[in-house]
């Protein structure tokens, strides 16, 4: 029987279940009961639409850009 107080669940994270079945702080089998019971949640998925690398920058952007560019030459003047 495990002494960790971690909750298991922590322990077999697929980040580190692997270094922690190395280690024998888990078992193989404790992991796949875990892979096991876990449920379908597919369904749940949402899709969603992303359009990367645009071409235009916002608005707002540009016009902070050139706001201190025209900052800059009032102090050198």
């Amino acid at each position: 029987m495990r002494k960790d107080v971690t909750p298991l669940h922590t322990l077999l994270d697929r980040r580190v279940v692997e270094r922690n079945i190395r280690k024998g702080i888990v078992t193989r089998e404790e992991y796949q009961k875990f892979l096991d019971g876990l449920g379908d949640v597919a369904t749940n998925a949402e899709l969603i639409r992303a359009r990367l690398g645009e071409d235009e920058e916002p608005e707002s952007v540009g016009a902070d850009l050139d706001d201190d560019a025209e900052d800059d030459d009032d102090d050198e003047g």
